[in-house]
């Protein structure tokens, strides 16, 4: 299949992909969760609820700030940007574009980390103290519309194919299920994550200890984490007891996760 008939298609069922996709990794991570847990957890159906709910509201959100998605600014911002001055192929622009992605949102969480306002929308994320695969979408309203515009702008500045946006959103969201997912890969963790984020390593980053949480932002590609020295193997207490949540915030249900952002802090 040449480059451009892969993203006809891509573009084609663009909606079907990226929906079936979620939904089917959704489930699949929540059998895995019952069948191979990795914590004793007793979660309620009420908390996954109230963490489906706030993904349901970003959804509603981000297609109201911009109609038509990030897509639609790879559309607009076609055959300019990086990609147009250096004129790579096709099949070239479309790698370069999605690695320059995922370190566009490993630079993004890093900033989230360190300034102030940023981490007032963020802190919502990490009040979750049963991390589990819902947690994959319990992102403030506030944190999404932040992120949905810094990744606009790599897009638009990077000229990126609308297939590589594409693929990127689905592979985000797909990443973001399997690493937040409360199951056990056993020896495989430690395999996987000499290329991709998995689950033992992102847990480590949802540590209270603030010294563990500033470890392990990235979200695919476990490289930038190691590159820029900010990579740690395991939790010191162990991920069976390793204490999660923000101390300050003891209430991580849905109407405190919203309010979050607001309290005098």
């Amino acid at each position: 299949m040449s480059m451009a008939a892969f993203e006809t298609f891509l573009t084609t069922h663009e909606a079907a992909l990226r929906m079936s996709g979620f939904f089917a990794l959704l489930i699949v991570f929540f059998v895995l969760e019952q069948a191979l847990p990795r914590r004793h957890q007793s979660v309620s159906a009420a908390h996954y609820a109230g963490n489906l709910t706030i993904g349901a509201l970003n959804i509603v959100l981000l297609r109201l700030v911009i109609p038509g998605g990030l897509v639609g600014v790879a559309l607009w911002g076609a055959g300019g940007g990086l990609m147009g001055a250096l004129s790579l192929p096709p099949w070239l622009a479309f790698i370069v574009c999605l690695v320059l992605l995922d370190l566009t949102l490993y630079a993004q969480h890093r900033l989230f980390h360190k300034i102030d306002f940023l981490w007032r929308w963020h802190a919502p994320h990490h009040g979750d103290r049963d991390l589990n695969v819902a947690s994959a979408v319990r992102f403030h309203p506030g944190e999404s519309v932040i992120s949905m515009a810094v990744k606009a702008a790599a897009i638009w500045a990077l000229g990126a194919p609308v297939a590589a946006v594409i693929l990127f959103e689905v592979l985000l969201s797909g990443a973001s299920l399997f690493n937040h997912a409360n199951w056990s890969l056993g020896r495989g963790d430690a395999a996987l994550r000499r290329l991709i984020v998995t689950p033992d390593m992102h847990r480590l980053h949802h540590s209270r200890a603030p010294h563990e949480a500033l470890k392990n932002f990235g979200f695919f590609l476990s490289v930038w984490d190691r590159l820029f020295a900010s990579y740690q193997d395991a939790a010191e207490a162990g991920h069976e007891r390793l204490p999660l949540g923000l101390a300050d915030a003891p209430d991580d249900g849905l109407r405190a996760t919203l309010l979050q952002p607001f309290r005098r802090h």
